[in-house]
């Protein structure tokens, strides 16, 4: 098989997808898939490569169901639900940048000295994140959404229904997440979740609806 048609395979299965609205209690995602959609996650891009992210797999019903009751934007009977969370105060001067460079990457005292130097220029001066921690919190948040849309492809390409959800109550949620003691809450906090399963078969899809082509895309020669 050509790229070509490795990428029309992917846009086959982009053409298909559709944010599944009600879930077959029944449906099971495989270990095997799902495995693959986390794992699409974890070799996902992010600025400077600081992975501000980690995913909270949330296996106990009872609290999929408490957490539905803060998430309207939750369906009932999907088969997985991740909460994805992203991490607080990512800047140069942070435990979680030196662990990324040393214990991750490999980097010497050198390397990481350097590298830091940039990424702290790089937030202060040209995108202007260092203002404040709501500031680095929303741009540590950007990242996940990478993460995100490569865990919605995958389940796409593997033909496993998914649903992104930003509709909860932030609040309560965390209230919730925290007070089971899933998270410390001076260092994550709750970007966005994501939910896969099986899709009931009396779910009507309607057909897929996005501006044509000359609409989103101006060239600029």
């Amino acid at each position: 098989m050509t790229n070509t048609q490795d990428g029309q395979k992917l846009i086959k299965a982009l053409e298909d997808r559709f944010t599944c609205k009600r879930y077959d209690p029944n449906g099971h995602v495989s270990d095997e898939d799902f495995n693959l959609i986390l794992e699409s996650a974890r070799l996902s891009p992010s600025s400077f490569g600081f992975e501000p992210w980690k995913l909270l797999v949330i296996e106990d019903k009872g609290l999929v169901d408490e957490i539905r009751a803060q998430a309207w934007g939750a369906k009932k009977n999907a088969d997985r639900t991740v909460v994805i969370l992203a991490r607080r105060g990512v800047d140069a001067k942070s435990q979680w940048v030196q662990h990324i460079c040393h214990d991750v990457e490999g980097m010497d005292d050198e390397g990481t000295a350097a590298k830091l130097d940039k990424f702290a220029g790089f937030q202060r001066d040209e995108i202007r994140v260092a203002e404040s921690a709501r500031t680095l919190f929303d741009w540590a948040g950007k990242q996940t959404y990478i993460a995100l849309g490569n865990m919605i492809t995958m389940a796409a390409v593997l033909g496993v229904d998914a649903t992104p959800v930003e509709g909860f109550n932030l609040n309560k949620l965390e209230e919730l997440l925290v007070g089971r003691g899933l998270y410390n809450p001076n260092d994550w906090g709750v970007s966005v979740l994501a939910q896969f399963g099986v899709h009931d078969p009396t779910h009507r899809m309607s057909p897929k609806t996005r501006r044509p082509m000359d609409e989103v895309v101006d060239w600029v020669k």
